[in-house]
């Protein structure tokens, strides 16, 4: 199994977006939380703030430069042609066919990781914990092949479909309490 890193995968992408669309999503740091996007609200894409920049795909990563430790990142398995990211939230784009965008997620939102960034974040000074993408890109990541990390995704999926089920039916049985 190789090791490598991260910048060796994959980059920080800042796309702008098409300023002449005349309906978009704006998607800020608290609005992708735990892998979810949580905003798909359409708004008319008039006296927006300056903060909302960047462009996203399908199979890319959305991931907070704020406070790590919050979990402010989403994998994006949509079509996201009329959202915009703000400036705050990394878009991170693998560039190579050595590694699956969802393994590389998941990888990036490990609590190892996701502890390891937010140490950095806190060594830094500045008002607020943040970090950057070079943080991210100096990571060593075990790369197995793709059979493997095929595999890893698939099982790390079907523990996330069991918690999302137990979730409703936890929130389903509170109703009757």
């Amino acid at each position: 199994m190789a090791s490598m890193k991260i910048n060796d995968l994959c980059q920080s992408v800042s796309d702008t977006f098409d300023t002449n669309k005349k309906e978009i999503i704006l998607i800020n740091t608290g609005d992708v939380e735990n892998g979810i996007v949580l905003n798909h609200e359409i708004t008319e894409n008039k006296n927006i703030k300056g903060q909302f920049k960047k462009t996203f795909k399908e199979g890319d990563i959305l991931y907070s430069e704020i406070r790590p430790i919050n979990k402010h990142f989403a994998f994006i398995d949509f079509d996201s042609d009329n959202y915009v990211a703000s400036t705050k939230l990394m878009v991170i784009r693998p560039y190579t066919d050595k590694i699956i965008p969802k393994y590389l997620y998941y990888f990036l939102s490990s609590d190892y990781i996701i502890e390891y960034l937010q140490l950095l974040a806190e060594t830094r000074s500045g008002t607020f914990p943040q970090i950057t993408f070079s943080e991210i890109a100096s990571i060593d990541i075990k790369l197995p092949s793709l059979k493997i990390q095929e595999n890893i995704i698939e099982i790390i999926e079907h523990i996330d479909n069991k918690i999302e089920l137990n979730n409703k039916i936890n929130n389903n049985l509170m109703i009757f309490t």
